[in-house]
């Protein structure tokens, strides 16, 4: 599968809807975290991570369905590494929304 401009917007537009989440997860760990013995913001990091790569992995396997290629082990490892470099580039920004949640 050719990984094209447009996938980039769309994974991109997928990342900002999982980030948007940060105050909804902030509110669900904070009302939970006296149960827990584990770092909030790193448990909101991982919730963010979640939510993009499930909504990201289902939109790419929609569209091989809909270009009709079957997935082979190196496409799944292309699409997994663009995946990647997405969520990577954004890495600094969700942390820092996840302090600004944390704060307030």
């Amino acid at each position: 599968m050719q990984f094209t401009l447009e996938d980039q917007k769309e994974l991109e537009t997928i990342l900002k809807i999982a980030i948007n989440q940060i105050p909804s997860y902030t509110n669900m760990v904070n009302a939970s975290i006296g149960d827990w013995d584990v770092n909030a913001d790193d448990c909101i990091f991982g919730m963010v991570y979640h939510s993009f790569i499930a909504k990201s992995t289902e939109y790419l396997k929609n569209k091989l369905i809909d270009i009709e290629q079957e997935a082979n082990a190196e496409s799944i490892f292309e699409i997994m590494n663009s995946v990647s470099d997405v969520f990577n580039s954004k890495v600094a920004e969700i942390k820092q929304k996840i302090v600004a949640s944390s704060l307030g």
